[in-house]
């Protein structure tokens, strides 16, 4: 599998404009952009954000990591297959991708495309199946994001979803999914804030769980519907002593 550090392949974008899709999402999701926005900046390089039926501004296109890039959301399918040849080169960023719908998409694209993956599940279903351009493994973008770790709070956070991605069997009786109190670029602050009231989170929600580690909770995630959490887990949060996977259901 071959590993590129994402900062290091934008290098050749670095003071230039780029159009950049972002596709709709929750406040999980803005730890994402935020995570983006800090490499873009640091790279100086100027965002156009651009919507389905925008026109373009660049040649270059950006869309934005996350997990939208499945069978379960349309947002980033339908945006590239509206637009096959309209950008002479692609960047997709750190993206959790499954389903032979995507791949065709992909495949059909013109120009240079280059995708990254934040999970090695998704890069190996690309290397078999992509064939249209490059595919490299890198962190998820919240993993720009630096905050200040804290030893207060008190109580334990369940934060677990309710929507398609959901496995538990029974939501926690006092169950707070703060991920649906915002939108994918909404500041930081109400959703650091929350998560700096517990001292303990358990979390279905990736972001969530990215949010609480890095603030230095004691985070416990559980899996989604599909092998997103697990993936990710495995390749970029294992490394912290502060987080574990709970491979079973509630």
């Amino acid at each position: 599998m071959k590993e590129v550090d994402l900062k290091h392949f934008l290098e050749k974008y670095r003071g230039k404009s780029v159009d950049f899709y972002r596709f709709p999402g929750n406040y999980g999701d803005s730890l994402i952009w935020h995570g983006t926005k800090i490499v873009l900046k640091e790279l100086n390089i100027t965002e156009n954000y651009v919507e389905i039926d925008s026109s373009k501004s660049n040649d270059v296109l950006f869309i934005d990591g996350g997990g939208n890039f499945v069978d379960y959301y349309s947002d980033v399918r339908d945006f590239l297959t509206e637009k096959p040849n309209l950008y002479k080169e692609v960047v997709v960023l750190p993206h959790t991708i499954f389903g032979d719908k995507q791949i065709e998409v992909l495949n059909n694209l013109s120009g240079n495309i280059t995708v990254f993956c934040r999970e090695k599940v998704s890069f190996g279903f690309l290397k078999e199946k992509f064939i249209n351009g490059g595919i490299y493994l890198w962190h998820d973008c919240a993993f720009y994001n630096e905050f200040q770790k804290t030893t207060s709070g008190q109580g334990t956070l369940n934060a677990f979803r309710k929507d398609k991605e959901s496995v538990i069997e029974k939501e926690p009786e006092l169950n707070h999914d703060i991920s649906y109190n915002g939108y994918a670029t909404k500041p930081l602050n109400e959703f650091m804030n929350y998560l700096n009231e517990y001292e303990e989170i358990n979390t279905d929600r990736l972001h969530i769980a990215i949010c609480g580690t890095l603030l230095g909770k004691k985070v416990n995630l559980y899996p989604n519907s599909y092998y997103k959490n697990k993936a990710v887990f495995g390749y970029s949060l294992s490394k912290f002593p502060n987080i574990s996977f709970v491979d079973n259901n509630i």
